[in-house]
């Protein structure tokens, strides 16, 4: 859709999108401050049990493992290590940047008194805490001497990583040094073959940028749309995407819950834990996001043969079919997939504008539309295909149209292929376009988390066409 039909969306448009609506900046700039400096106003303790069975009963701390103590004039939350367990927030997050300061104290407990000192912060934290350590299913950013920023599994969940299994010729290189034989664990590296990490491995950082020990160290995570961005002292360490947890026989996406800061048997000191919701992936971070299908497998091809016959025309217009190429003649109109509705998922293919500006959309999660294609438009999403250096922003190719101006087209001239990649996992939507992401957008609104899946043919008189479209569910 371009500037020609936006006169028919500005009533309606100004409905949806909200007058004096905060710019997502602007909301992603707030921080909130997690601890008032005088006590656990907020946040829960859980200890483990002493044979690690019986249901745990919050803020029962006869040792005193969590206080908050006055270190160099200035309130910390203390944590002696002494149990296993952790503060946990009251409150849940589901997109945001959590960031916080820690530095090492002296102590150090049996189980552990001889390894690196270890504590860590455990986010979307779903469900009970384990009685045999008080941490929830969640993820973890582990805060350990040598391996700050690490991944290990808690209570079964797994993710996924660009990375390599560590070789004992690697091991030599890698900061973190394996506590036992039997450890297999994976070195995270950019761009590297998708490798799904288990309960039995570890996922650690390829450096170390730690303070010497008795300063304060920055750690942070970045989570939006199921990326898992670990960060210390301001260097991107870790990034892995997908985390999941088992509920039966079905693996469920860890998308929102709970952050923990763990007791694990070594003495720490925090301060300053903030949060901030996001709307997007902050800038800084938007190159370092890994799509969450790392190659082909399990895509489903929307142009073959057996797919075809799913596929309806609504509203005037049609695209023609020939050599695996839909090519959008007329419209406006909708082609559309009727072979399934689509909730979390992964939409590739390739689209060529025969001409400038040639417009056409990619719309999704929208319901059936019976003969009307505005259905698609007023209840599903368009990531826009029309002009790569438009007036309106939210016209770009590559927007969420009209509510998330794409930060640049990246096409390629008219007469060329591009390829494209939209994921769409609950309310966050992403678009990457020639193997960049260009938009990513969280829907305050909350449209409908399901749908199909259609095409945009247009009445400009110029030609958009489409090949190679499949498409892969996510948990």
């Amino acid at each position: 859709m371009n500037d020609i039909a936006l006169s028919v969306w500005t009533l309606w448009s100004a409905v949806v999108i909200g007058v004096g609506a905060l710019p997502a900046d602007a909301a992603n700039a707030f921080w909130k401050p997690l601890f008032n400096g005088r006590d656990f106003d907020g946040w829960d303790r859980y200890l483990a049990t002493p044979k690690g069975s019986e249901p745990l009963v919050a803020n029962v701390d006869p040792k005193s493992v969590f206080t908050v103590t006055n270190l160099n004039g200035e309130n910390v939350i203390h944590v002696s290590g002494e149990i296993y367990g952790a503060i946990t927030t009251r409150g849940e997050f589901t997109n945001f940047h959590f960031r916080v300061q820690f530095k090492w104290g002296l102590q150090r407990w049996p189980g552990r008194a001889n390894v690196g000192r270890d504590t860590g912060i455990l986010y979307c934290g779903i469900g009970q805490p384990n009685p045999r350590t008080g941490w929830l299913t969640s993820v973890e950013n582990n805060i350990m001497e040598k391996g700050i920023g690490q991944w290990w599994s808690v209570n079964g969940a797994i993710i996924d990583v660009e990375g390599e299994w560590i070789t004992p010729e690697m091991e030599l290189y890698v900061p973190y040094k394996k506590e036992g034989r039997g450890e297999k664990n994976i070195v995270w590296k950019r761009g590297a073959p998708r490798i799904t990490a288990t309960g039995a491995n570890g996922i650690t950082p390829p450096f170390d940028t730690e303070q010497v020990f008795g300063n304060w160290n920055t750690v942070e995570v970045v989570f939006w749309g199921g990326q898992c961005i670990h960060i210390l002292n301001g260097h991107v360490n870790l990034v892995a995407v997908n985390p999941r947890y088992k509920e039966g026989d079905q693996w469920r996406p860890l998308t929102h819950g709970k952050i923990q800061l763990q007791s694990e048997a070594a003495e720490v000191f925090y301060r300053k834990p903030e949060v901030r919701h996001l709307d997007e992936l902050p800038a800084e971070y938007v190159g370092e996001a890994i799509s969450p299908a790392g190659d082909e497998q399990g895509f489903v091809a929307l142009l073959a043969d057996e797919a075809l016959k799913d596929w309806k025309q609504c509203g005037p217009g049609r695209f023609a079919l020939k050599d695996g190429v839909a090519s959008a003649e007329g419209g406006m109109g909708l082609w559309w997939y009727s072979g399934q509705q689509f909730t979390n998922f992964v939409f590739r293919g390739e689209f060529v504008q025969e001409q400038g500006i040639a417009d056409s959309g990619v719309f999704v999660r929208f319901p059936n539309p019976g003969s009307d294609p505005w259905v698609a438009v007023k209840q599903g999403h368009e990531f826009e295909i029309g002009d790569p250096n438009p007036e309106k922003a939210t016209c770009r190719t590559g927007s969420m149209y009209p509510f998330k101006a794409s930060s640049k087209a990246n096409t390629k001239p008219p007469g060329q292929w591009n390829d494209f990649e939209m994921v769409c996992i609950g309310h966050d939507y992403s678009v990457r376009i020639n193997k960049q992401l260009v938009t990513t957008w969280t829907d305050a609104k909350q449209r409908a988390p399901a749908g199909y899946i259609g095409l945009q043919n247009y009445n400009d008189g110029k030609t958009v066409r489409f090949r190679n479209l499949r498409v892969k569910d996510l948990p």
